[in-house]
Parts: structure tokens; sequence; C-alpha cells
């Protein structure tokens, strides 16, 4: 028999924070032809030359010192691109300004040559109504160009349209890292019989490096991670009201992280918003999310950058900002929140700025052109694959405390493992969930789900309180749901070409396929979309494995061997080994004696948590049995905000 097999592929990222890796394993490609040739000026190029000259001369207006300055502060160098005119005559080197987007369009020339003359005059001529006519340009020669707005389903608070100033608005205080990822590939394998040609899908063999389920293969550092805070009077009012002023940045550099960053605004401002809404119509503001439908956040939002150019007070969006602030943080959002984007021209303009000096305040190189910096609010850094670490292991490496006359006391024990349990199950679990759930009722799917991809964060001003081994009130647990730069819309995720790959190989037909073309229903649809949620749904389902028999398992010793707990390990266990048989899985488990009162804790209630893992595990192949109409009793679809009322999450603790 002949053997084949086809692929299936997957983003898996990692993380370095202070010099530490992890990996995080992420669930879905990403499609980059989406992006290509956006912007204004995408736009301009396809204008008629006539319709350019008149743009250049109409930007070329500006005059007086104040508008000299605003012009320069808006030219960006991009790339060289030369515009050929009707009659093929030579190309020009020609800038144009758009005073709105920031960005420069046709060819770039050196910051220190931008400059506009103006004609010297001791008066003003007199006013001559006739002669202004003579001058106006015919009403037909003038070309208008809209604006890109923002829809307000997709970004209620004006996120993904303001800009902070570097310096005014934001400070960097410390570099915290960097982000990467790594393109995970999931294979399938076929027999084909040689003589009926029959072809059928066969499973590898595990221990057989030729036949391997899955292979990887790093990006390297895409994203570079700052911590820093707002300035000015918004961070004074945030003092004065109790709100945090520290904010997390990111660096997204090179046109494969600006495609990320590009998505994580688009998949954030939407689950922020929806998020938002909800919470205020549940308290009864509905003047409020009347006021944001209407657009006002957003056109206070995107006035601030160029209200600071001349330094016009921002006080209805420093409000905005410190009332969204308040709202996430008093509701407990369970994501992290995007402020804005930080714009560098005054920093790139600047001609005195030294490069030398972000290597002396922060130890790394300085930003480079075209770079995108994304504001979020500050949860701390650490994830949950800092917290997927027995407790007496981060017990065993936290700083020595002292006594009255120096000595070192002894560490104090580990609070009993009900409570440690009942921190894990309703508090980090159900976090985690309720994170997916906000976003799948957004029409959001994540994508990138895992360790990594939850911070544990504290209501508390100390963040890495949440990661302690003592910690065990989960009235103080924040599970934020970040890194949203693979996150997609579901119909943008149904109809990529490797989307429709991957769900083919459970027996759901691509959008598009000859099956959904001759479809008289919509059961493909929405069976797509089904499998698109249930794709995050499986990743937690490992994430959930792994923090349970991390974090929980109970060594004998601090060197005591562990068995694998990463996904892959998982994956392999669950899928391969014992054939997605949960019996079979759970039996595997229970012969390790430190995940012993794991084990215990997931029978209870009649096996409540292993049916919780089961459902997530399996999330795949119940949209595929329902929708080939093989349904069985018990094993119905689920969905996260269903799950939220599983009896795991809610049995008692006593």
């Amino acid at each position: 028999m002949t053997m084949l097999r086809l692929c299936a592929h997957h983003i898996h990222c990692a993380v370095v924070v202070s010099g530490i890796m992890f990996s995080l394993l992420i669930i879905c490609h990403r499609s980059h032809a989406e992006f290509a040739g956006s912007g204004i000026g995408a736009a301009f190029n396809t204008l008629p030359s006539f319709a350019r000259r008149t743009i250049q001369s109409n930007f070329r207006q500006c005059s007086g010192s104040h508008q000299r300055s605003r012009c320069r502060h808006f030219a960006y160098p991009s790339q060289r691109t030369s515009l050929n005119d009707d009659n093929n005559e030579e190309k020009d080197n020609e800038i144009f300004f758009d005073d709105f987007s920031g960005l420069s369009i046709g060819d770039v020339t050196p910051a220190e040559n931008m400059i506009l003359q103006r004609e010297e005059v001791d008066e003003l001529p007199d006013f001559d109504d006739d002669d202004a006519d003579k001058k106006r340009l015919r009403e037909e020669e003038l070309i208008s160009i809209p604006l890109p707005k923002a829809n307000p389903i997709d970004d209620l608070t004006g996120a993904t349209l303001r800009e902070f100033s570097f310096g005014p608005d934001v400070l960097l205080s410390a570099y915290a890292g960097s982000l990467g990822f790594d393109k995970v590939t999931d294979w399938q394998y076929f027999a084909t019989d040689p003589y009926s040609g029959e072809r059928k899908e066969v499973s590898p063999m595990p221990m057989n490096p030729n036949q391997p389920s899955r292979t990887r293969s790093s990006s390297g550092s895409v994203v570079r991670l700052f911590i820093g805070e707002l300035g000015g009077k918004l961070a004074s009012k945030m003092r004065s009201r109790g709100v945090d002023a520290r904010v997390l940045i990111k660096e997204f550099s090179g046109d494969e992280a600006i495609n990320l960053a590009r998505a994580e605004k688009k998949g954030l401002g939407r689950v922020q918003s929806a998020w938002l809404k909800n919470n205020l119509k549940k308290n009864n503001k509905h003047e409020m999310v009347e006021v944001m439908e209407e657009g006002e956040w957003m056109e206070e939002a995107k006035r601030r950058y160029v209200d600071g150019l001349t330094d016009t007070p921002t006080p209805k969006d420093d409000e905005n900002l410190i009332t969204l602030l308040e709202l996430l943080s008093s509701q407990k959002s369970s994501f992290s929140a995007l402020l804005g984007e930080m714009n560098l021209m005054d920093y790139f303009d600047d001609e005195t700025t030294d490069p030398n000096e972000w290597y002396k305040s922060l130890g790394v190189k300085p930003p480079q052109p075209g770079s995108v910096w994304l504001v979020y609010d500050y949860h701390g850094l650490n994830t949950a694959a800092s917290y997927a670490v027995p407790s007496l292991i981060r017990r065993s490496k936290m700083p020595p405390r002292r006594g009255p006359f120096g000595g070192i006391m002894e560490a104090p024990p580990l609070p009993p493992f009900k409570e440690r349990a009942r921190y894990m199950v309703q508090g980090t679990l159900k976090g985690m969930m309720s994170a997916v759930a906000d976003a799948h009722e957004a029409g959001i799917v994540h994508r990138s789900i895992g360790r990594n991809s939850f911070i544990m964060s504290s209501v508390g001003q100390d963040k890495r309180e949440a990661t302690s081994p003592y910690a065990v009130v989960t009235a103080r647990l924040r599970v934020i749901l970040s890194d949203w730069g693979f996150s997609a819309t579901l119909e943008e995720a149904t109809r990529e070409k490797e989307f429709g790959v991957r769900s083919r190989m459970f027996g759901i037909p691509a959008l598009g396929s000859y099956e959904d073309q001759v479809a008289d229903d919509d059961r493909i649809h929405v069976a797509v979309g089904e499998f698109a949620m249930a794709e995050d749904l499986n990743a937690v389902g490992l994430t959930f494995l792994t923090m349970l028999f991390t974090t929980l398992a109970e060594p004998a010793t601090l060197t005591a061997p562990m068995p694998p707990t990463d996904d892959d390990s998982w994956q392999r266990l669950f899928s391969e080994i014992f054939s997605k048989d949960i019996d079979q899985f759970r039996e595997y488990c229970s012969n390790e004696d430190i995940w012993d009162s794991v084990v215990e804790l997931l029978d209870r209630e009649d096996g409540a948590g292993w049916d919780l893992l089961e459902d997530l595990l399996l999330a795949r192949e119940r949209v595929s049995s329902r929708f080939k109409g093989e349904e069985v009793e018990g094993t119905e679809l689920v969905s996260a905000s269903s799950l939220l009322s599983h009896p795991f999450f809610q049995m008692k603790f006593i």
C-alpha cells in the first residue's frame, strides 16, 4: 500500500520575557493577503495624474510658521514610489502630505529638506472677492478623498483611531521582553490500496520519527514589549481617581508583525466594544451606549494627536479614557484593553534625537521607521505559563524572608489543597473560559490560545500577587486573554484556505467548495462557524490539562521527575496513544503518584472534571458528528458560554 500524508498548518507562539522562554499553542494559520495595498496611499496611486497634481497643489498650500511645523510633523518616510502620468513623462520626485493619516504619498525626500517657502509681506492685502473667485479652482477639478472611519460596532471607544504622542502622552520606563511564534503543522496520513485504489486514513506510529504527527518552525522575535505610563494631565486625573496609569506597549516591526498589529487592533477593538456595550446595558447605562454608538467617543479619540500638536487640551478624551479604565477594572474585564496607538512622528522628525538614548535608558535598539506601537492597559507580565509549575517548586523560588535578627526564616506551609484547587477551578480555569466566551459572543475567534495567551493578574497594585503559591482568594484574581494578533471574525476565519483544509480533515466541506456551491441550505456555513470556535475550545482543553496537572501536582521532592506536560505531549497522548478515549486517558493519569490529588479532583461530582475536558478536547469532533448526522446521545454540541455553567465550575470545596 502507498502511504500519503497531508498537512494542516497552525501557529505556535513563543514569548521571551526577561530572558525566560515560554511556548504557546495557536490553532490557526494567519493570512497576509487581506492587508496588502491597504490605506490612503494605495487609493491615491489609483487616481489619474491630473487628480494627483491637483491634490499636490492643495497640500502645498500650507504657509506660515505654525502650518510649516504641522506639515513637517506629518511627513513620514515610506517606501520609494514613482507615479507615471498619462503622457509617460519623466518621473517626478514629489512629496505629498496627508494631514490626517500621518502618511506620505509618493517619493520621499530627506526631512531636513522639507522646508516650505512663503513670501514676506508687510501687511495683509485687502480682501477682493472678485480676485478670490478668479483664483479659486473650478469645482469639477477638485477631488474629495473620504477619510477612513471606524464602525461604532467595531470600535465604540475610538481605541483604533486614538494616537498618543511619545513623551507628552506616553513615557517608556522599561523593556520587558519579546514575542515570537512557531508554525505548527499537523500531519494526516492515508494509505491507498493498490488493487481497489481506495484511500483510507491511517494512524501514524507514535514512536516512528519518519511519521511525525506534528512539526514546528520558529519565526524568531517579531514583537517587542515595553512597560510605560501615561503622562501629563491625564495621568494626574487618573491618580486622583485611583486609576492605574501604567501601560503595556507592543512594538510591531516588519511586514509580518504589521499584519499582526492590524489583526490585533481589529479583533480586540470589536471584543472590547461588544463587552462594554453588554455591561453598560446590564447596569442600565443606556445613555452612555447611545453616546458611543453616535460616534462621540471616536470623534474625540481621533482628534487627540492633532490637538496635542497645538497644545490644545483634550479634556473629553481624557475623561473617556478614565471612564473606560474604571469600567474595565470594576467589572473585571477578561481581555487586555486597547487604548490606542503611539505616534512616533515627533521622535523621527527631531533632528537632535540621539539613538544612543534608547540604549542608555532601555538597553535595546531604537524603533524602526514604519513600526506600529500599540498601547494597552497594564496587567503585569505573569502569564499562566509561569503559574503552571507545582506549588512546591514555586515556593522554593521565592526570595527568603529574614527574621528580626537577620536570620533566614523558613517559608510558611502551602495552603491546603482544597483552597488551591478552588483557586484553580473557580478562579483560573473559569476565568479562561469566560474570556473565550466573551470573544466568541463578539463574533471573534482568537486562534492563538495557550498558556502564554492568558495573563494572571490581580486587582491590587502588585500584579504578581496572582501567581504566588499562597494566592487562594478568587475575588482578587483577574484572568486576562491577550495577544490577539491571529484573531479574526468568524466570516474572515472560515474563508481562509488553510481553515478549509483543516475542516475537511473532519469531514466538513470548505466554503466555496463544490459541496458548498451545490448545497441547497446553509448547513455548511453553520458548521464551519461552529468548527472555528471549536478549534479555540480544543486549545482551551489542552491548556486546562497543563494547568491542572502542573500547578496542582504534588511531587515528593523538588527534584522529583515529572511526566511531560507540554501541549504536544497531551495531544499525542489523548489523540494518538489513547485514541481520544477519556477513560483510558484517565487511567494513564491515575498511575502517576504526583497526580493522585488532581485525578481525585476531576473524579468529583460523578467525574465532572473529566466530562468537561472531554467536551473541550472533542469539540471539533462533536461539530463534525453533528454535521454528518452521527450525533450520539450525551455528546451534544457545546459553546464557551454554555460551559460556564458546567457542574465542574459549580461544585463546592468544603
